[in-house]
């Protein structure tokens, strides 16, 4: 380096300087760079607080008031009235009751979806395709769903009625919207045909990731294709089976659309003797739709039973996660 700066010295040439910084011009851009990713990552913040927390914000406040509508100037502290009322509605209890029968369906999707993800793990021809199709069901919209049922179950030129008079050479086929018993079964049939295909999705990627020298190994042991299945293939996929177990009891607790489309719930009705009355579904006839059998709205005990189902769902997975220490497995 002395030689090169002697030598620069000699020629007259002058010492080869620094590139000028200019840090004004990089605080710039640092700058520009935070207010970017301030806004975007403002904006999910800022729908989650206008969509969930001032909602929650106002369903805690409204539960222990009285108001007429949605005219919260006339909000006037009652003390636990409306927690009595609610407790008091046997429709309410009746709701509880229809919504846990309706997470059967999602059980059943469990089982079918992990049923048909590992025949699809088989990689038999055409898996890709069957995977994509069971898939259908879970995006179609529920008005499009309605619409194909109703043309199945429809009692007077229903597809499913005129096959059972065919076969079975009865006057009439069975009257699924006239008798409560016939009318859960056609809403769990429903639910069951539009369940699996979620699950089927995330078993089939959790199939992918099981390493394939447990499968050698086992294969090793003397292990045949079902001790394989339960004592490799169960034991990798316990998180993706609890995870959509939970999911499941969520998506039960909370349904709404399938019975609100089929049981003409506009007015307040849900079916044959309420079978079709989820409890979100009353929730929206109380705090929403204009109350039932002529009520008004009523927004404080529709809040009120909003945050019980929220107590109910929070016990049960609760319990869930409690348990799943005992089978979940997490090092695989």
């Amino acid at each position: 380096m002395e030689e090169i700066v002697l030598d620069a010295e000699v020629r007259g040439e002058p010492e080869s300087a620094a590139p000028e910084k200019k840090p004004h011009k990089k605080i710039k851009q640092t700058q520009l760079r935070a207010i970017y990713g301030f806004i975007t990552a403002a904006i999910p913040l800022i729908a989650f607080l206008i969509f969930s927390v001032v909602p929650l914000a106002i369903t805690i406040s409204t539960m222990f008031v009285s108001m007429d509508g949605y005219d919260f100037s006339t909000m006037k502290w009652n003390s636990f009235a409306n927690f009595a009322e609610a407790f008091k509605d046997t429709r309410f209890w009746r709701s509880i009751g229809v919504s846990f029968t309706l997470t059967v369906p999602h059980m059943l999707g469990l089982l079918i979806s992990l049923f048909l993800s590992a025949l699809i793990a088989q990689k038999l021809p055409g898996h890709k395709f069957f995977k994509a199709l069971y898939f259908v069901p879970y995006i179609v919209s529920s008005v499009a769903v309605a619409i194909m049922w109703n043309w199945v179950f429809n009692p007077e030129n229903g597809i499913l009625n005129d096959i059972i008079v065919r076969l079975t050479g009865a006057a009439h086929g069975p009257q699924w919207y006239k008798d409560a018993g016939k009318f859960t079964l056609m809403l769990i049939i429903i639910m069951v045909w539009q369940a699996p295909g979620y699950g089927i999705v995330m078993f089939s990627a959790a199939f992918t990731n099981i390493s394939s020298s447990l499968y050698e190994a086992a294969e090793l042991d003397g292990a045949g294709a079902m001790q394989k299945f339960l004592h490799v293939t169960l034991p990798a996929i316990t998180p993706t089976i609890f995870y959509l177990l939970i999911a499941g009891i969520i998506a039960g607790l909370q349904t709404f659309d399938i019975p609100m489309m089929f049981s003409g719930s506009w007015e307040g009705n849900a079916g044959p003797k309420d079978a079709g009355l989820t409890t979100v579904l009353y929730i929206y006839f109380q705090g929403i739709g204009g109350g039932s059998a002529g009520k008004s709205v009523n927004m404080p005990v529709a809040s009120v039973m909003s945050m019980f189902l929220f107590v109910v769902i929070f016990v049960i997975l609760f319990i869930n996660f409690k348990l799943s220490d005992k089978w979940v497995s997490y090092d695989n």
